[in-house]
């Protein structure tokens, strides 16, 4: 029902159930004459009223009810969006992220393939903040997502874990490839620089890789712990590179 009264909108349903109230009033009230066999002055006020009644009352109680019914409908997918993204960036939120892999281990075993879990950490992130304010900061979080989603596909999993502290799921990849299509997105990351609100910030950015390979029992925790050492490792070397966990 929400599903029909979100899709036609308050103006389409208010003017569907007015339509069928008008009917359905005709309907009645002509049943009702016909068996009582009045007058034909009475008949013909009797069907007017059916008409007018049903056309003045039920668009005012309709518009209104479905106002209502689309207002929680809002809200409830309000709820739902903050209980499973970041809301500043849209990533994925800690809680989401681990329901999503979830979602993929079945197929993942099944099937045999590899997977490949990177933790990243955009470098000097704080300078940032403390230079240019939070309101930048913020944007360039949101700014750096918009790269990740431009460069991953829609099957790899993005999350949120922190404050400038993200982790992707790649499945059916193995940590070369994963390699390479992440290496990409750090070579855009630090060639290009982002202008926001007059500034030209650069940024950079470190990567952890760890591999889950195929024939082996999915663990997250497990394969995050290790990107995790890896991504310290990135940072003691330089930071703005990848390190596999080996």
């Amino acid at each position: 029902m929400r599903r029909i009264i979100t899709k036609n909108g308050q103006i389409g349903v208010t003017f569907a159930v007015t339509a069928v109230s008008i009917v359905l009033s005709v309907i009645i009230t002509f049943s009702i004459l016909t068996l009582a066999g009045v007058s034909e002055e009475i008949y013909t006020i009797s069907l007017i009223i059916s008409v007018v009644a049903p056309t003045l009352i039920a668009p005012l109680v309709t518009w209104n009810l479905v106002k209502l019914l689309i207002k929680v409908h809002d809200l409830e997918q309000q709820q739902r969006r903050l209980a499973t993204y970041d809301g500043l960036t849209g990533a994925l939120n800690r809680r989401a992220f681990f329901e999503s892999v979830e979602t993929i281990k079945q197929k993942i075993e099944k099937e045999q393939t590899d997977l490949t879990l990177a933790y990243m950490d955009l470098d000097d992130f704080k300078p940032i903040n403390d230079l240019y304010g939070h309101v930048v900061g913020d944007k360039v979080l949101k700014s750096f997502v918009a790269t990740l989603r431009d460069e991953l596909r829609s099957t790899d999993i993005i999350a949120r874990v922190g404050g400038e502290e993200f982790v992707i799921v790649l499945p059916n990849t193995d940590i070369d490839n994963a390699q390479t299509i992440l290496d990409r997105i750090r070579n855009k990351v630090a060639e290009h620089p982002l202008a926001i609100e007059g500034h030209c910030i650069k940024l950079s950015v470190s990567i952890g890789l760890s591999q889950n390979q195929k024939n082996h029992k999915l663990i997250v925790d497990q394969l995050i712990k290790e990107a995790d050492k890896a991504l310290y490792k990135a940072k003691e070397a330089g930071k703005n590179c990848i390190v596999q966990y080996a």
